[in-house]
């Protein structure tokens, strides 16, 4: 096979108009709202208001993802297999959207009194009812955003929109904490009860926006009609592939780090910059995500631009490089001294964050060509199941690790307790320790990573070609 130029490539000049790329921006709002909501309140509602202990909490946090393994490669077979007037993913998007947004506001409603094993399988329960319905939302929405376009750099164009949006998710998830300690509240659980149904609405209406305004491609669909393998073969076939294999990985190492990181940061400020007050931890741990906002912006669009030059392989090298800048800058800056230069630190990590999972969305659209090449199908929806999966994975294991570290510190649970001097030092090692281990296995990795932009462009020519011959 020989190399094909971009100018030969007849799908390389697909383009996606504004509209398009802002309703599927909107989408990621939601889904960002629905991966770290939880992750923002579960620990803090139910250990420091409920005083359930927090390795118990991470037990139940992590036997949901039992049922999320088997749901999401379900799922993304469902995507994959449907055919309706409406497309593949927009009806589900569209039913996903609503339900996530009601079983996220159920959750909150959480009685007083209970017993920690009452409580233990509520969490358990509401648990499995709102990733079920993130889960019939997020497959398809991450299905949809791979197959809106076939060329190589408007692929991640479209996925910084998707980033931006995230941001704003992340945001408003980073507030919900926040917004559970305003005055009018008689407590942390009273203000959960009315800010997981707010919420909830938020998810709705941001979750349906794509459903409107992004029409399938029919090539696409022409091509997911035929060859459609059984969902456990489809789901194997995606695993064995190596490129994406090292994506996973990756995925588990960022967000993993990411999410622990914007969990464990509550403790270590109610513990050591804010002792026993969590009402000023949560308001500057909101803040940050507000005050990061220009520079994640900034990083997004230097990124898309510097990949054309240094390639989306070349982004994730800084974004990994990034991260042991951030674990040294936490270190330094999370302070009792100056409270807000934190803020700082925070900024550093999240572009490197930001700006990978730019690339890996982008570079998933990339192999879903290699996929149909080799298979002779469309399988976004198995790609995006598997991505899911893992990214929710993460933020459970996340959280999880977070309980197991309050635990093994031996912090103490009790709404507005002074933490001892050892228990600080410990939570702030634990998190810069974290990114420096990320940073170094997954500059290692990258090395293994061999789809470039040239091999797409063949694999793309090659798939024309084959099209026109069956045509």
């Amino acid at each position: 096979m020989t190399d094909v130029a971009p100018s030969k490539n007849p799908q390389s000049q697909e383009r996606v108009t504004l509209l398009q790329k802002f309703a599927y921006g909107f989408g990621a709002s939601a889904d960002m709202i629905g991966f770290h909501g939880p992750a923002q309140l579960i620990m803090p509602v139910y250990t420091l208001a409920l005083g359930v202990n927090p390795a118990l909490v991470g037990i139940a946090i992590g036997i949901t993802r039992i049922w999320d393994a088997f749901l999401d490669p379900v799922m993304g077979s469902i995507s994959d297999r449907t055919q309706s007037r409406h497309g593949r993913r927009r009806p589900y998007i569209f039913s996903g959207a609503i339900l996530a947004g009601l079983t996220f506001a159920l959750m909150w409603q959480i009685p007083t009194g209970w017993s920690d094993t009452a409580y233990f399988t509520l969490l358990i329960g509401t648990l499995i009812l709102f990733y079920t319905a993130f889960t019939i939302f997020t497959v398809p929405y991450h299905a949809i955003g791979y197959e809106m376009t076939s060329s190589y750099h408007e692929r991640t164009s479209v996925m910084s929109y998707r980033m931006f949006f995230n941001m704003v998710g992340n945001i408003s998830a980073g507030w919900l904490l926040a917004g559970t300690q305003l005055d009018w509240f008689d407590s942390t659980l009273e203000g959960a009860r009315y800010i997981g149904p707010l919420t909830g609405l938020v998810f709705i209406l941001f979750g349906i926006a794509p459903v409107f305004f992004i029409k399938e491609r029919s090539a696409v669909q022409s091509s997911a009609a035929k060859r459609q393998m059984p969902i456990f073969r489809s789901l194997l076939a995606t695993l064995k592939d190596p490129s994406f294999r090292i994506l996973i990985i990756l995925t588990v190492l960022m967000l993993s780090g990411w999410t622990f990181a914007m969990s464990i940061i509550v403790f270590i400020n109610v513990s050591y910059v804010f002792p026993g007050d969590l009402k000023a931890s949560s308001i500057l741990v909101g803040g940050m995500g507000m005050i990061q906002t220009a520079v994640v912006v900034l990083a997004l669009m230097l990124a898309t631009r510097l990949s054309k030059s240094v390639g989306k392989k070349g982004i994730l090298k800084i974004s990994f490089s990034i991260q042991f800048i951030h674990a040294l800058a936490a270190w330094f800056l999370i302070t009792p001294d100056h409270p807000y230069l934190q803020v700082i630190a925070y900024a550093i990590g999240a572009a490197g964050n930001m700006t990978f999972f730019l690339m890996l969305h982008s570079m998933t659209s990339d192999i879903c060509d290699a996929d149909e090449l080799e298979n002779g199908t469309r399988r976004e929806g198995m790609y995006g199941a598997v991505i899911t999966w893992m990214q929710k994975l993460c933020v459970s294991v996340a959280v999880a690790m977070v309980g197991g570290a309050l635990v093994l510190v031996g912090f103490d649970q009790t709404e507005g307790a002074i933490q001892s001097a050892q228990t600080a030092l410990s939570l702030r090692l634990i998190y810069s320790g974290i990114f420096v281990v990320i940073s170094i296995v997954g500059l290692s990795l990258l090395r293994h990573y061999t789809l470039t932009e040239k091999t797409v462009l063949r694999i793309q020519a090659e798939l024309a070609e084959r099209k026109a011959g069956n045509g």
